[in-house]
């Protein structure tokens, strides 16, 4: 009996044996922490420091009304590209609309009266052609008449024609003469309505001038409500609301000129303020885009915040984005 305990009791002590050094193991040899303490571990072993801040651009256009108003419409929105001289929005200003409608209505109403007074010229100069062309044929039958009559005269005097023949040349010449005067009389009068028509369509372009002026005036005025972009880039923000008020010293748009130079501005705790330093090298890494990491430099410190900027050489990274900024601590 006692020999076929002792495989038994073998057995047991090898058992024993076995729990024991999986005790010993575990007390050696603990569980391995998370992996968010084991990167945090790693980052202070390696005297790094990862702070999170948004891209902006670092060259910014910002766009202000021309006058004060309200905001009639916006026409952009945030993060849509836009052209110089593009319609940004529209400021309503009271009356301006109808000064321009009351500018346009005079100019009308002045070029009107400069094609009547042109019109009247032209009638004139046409009546005076034709009055010329009478007064030469009477001035001709005029001087004809006269040497009738003086030719009629010489004969009468020394008899050789009757007084009948002598008195009837003479009222020809006469009746010439006072036709040829009153042709005359006509054309000096049509010359001087010429003259005084050219007065009054001068008169009138000048008022015609004067009405283009204020129309322009009025036009710039209406214009001047829109706003433009001065330049090309994307709208990075914008402010107002639509029937809300205007004024000249309110930027309503920001607009980035260059998305591929950017920036991104963290915040520092106290005892990062000695140890990230302007001038100092980091690496940013876009969250949205895994793949995109970047060198960039500190470019100022500043109320607590330090101003990373760097060169983006990917499109898809736009303002706003998130993005880790790391550094390497001295």
């Amino acid at each position: 009996m006692r020999g076929k305990w002792i495989p038994v009791l073998v057995g047991a002590v090898l058992i024993a044996l076995a729990v024991g050094t999986v005790v010993w193991r575990g007390q050696r040899h603990p569980v391995s922490p998370p992996a968010a303490a084991t990167a945090a571990a790693i980052a202070v072993a390696r005297n790094e420091v990862t702070l999170q801040g948004k891209i902006r651009p670092r060259h910014i256009t910002g766009v202000r009304p021309a006058i004060s108003g309200f905001i009639e419409a916006f026409l952009v929105e945030p993060g849509q590209d836009v052209y110089e001289g593009q319609v940004l929005a529209r400021i309503g200003a009271q009356g301006l609309e109808s000064a321009r409608e009351v500018a346009q209505a005079a100019l009308e109403r002045a070029q009107e009266q400069v094609s009547k007074s042109e019109a009247v010229v032209t009638a004139a100069r046409m009546e005076l052609s034709r009055a010329d062309a009478d007064v030469q044929r009477s001035r001709t039958a005029m001087e004809r008449a006269e040497r009738a009559s003086a030719r009629q005269q010489a004969l009468f005097r020394e008899g050789a024609t009757p007084r009948l023949a002598y008195e009837k040349a003479l009222k020809e010449y006469e009746a010439a003469l006072k036709d040829h005067e009153l042709i005359d009389a006509t054309v000096r009068t049509g010359q001087e309505h010429i003259q005084s028509g050219m007065d009054e369509v001068n008169g009138a372009k000048k008022i015609v001038a004067d009405k283009v002026r204020q129309l322009e005036e009025a036009q710039d005025n209406l214009s001047a409500a829109e706003v433009h972009s001065p330049v090309d880039g994307c709208v990075v923000s914008r402010k107002g609301e639509v029937g809300g008020s205007a004024g000249l010293s309110d930027e309503l748009f920001q607009i980035a000129t260059d998305l591929y130079a950017l920036e991104v501005a963290v915040e520092l705790k106290a005892e990062l303020l000695k140890r990230i330093v302007p001038g100092q090298e980091a690496l940013v890494l876009v969250l949205d885009l895994q793949s995109a990491a970047m060198p960039g430099v500190v470019r100022e410190i500043k109320d607590n915040q330090a101003t990373v900027e760097f060169n983006s050489t990917l499109p898809a990274i736009k303002p706003g984005m998130q993005a880790d900024v790391r550094f390497k601590l001295e």
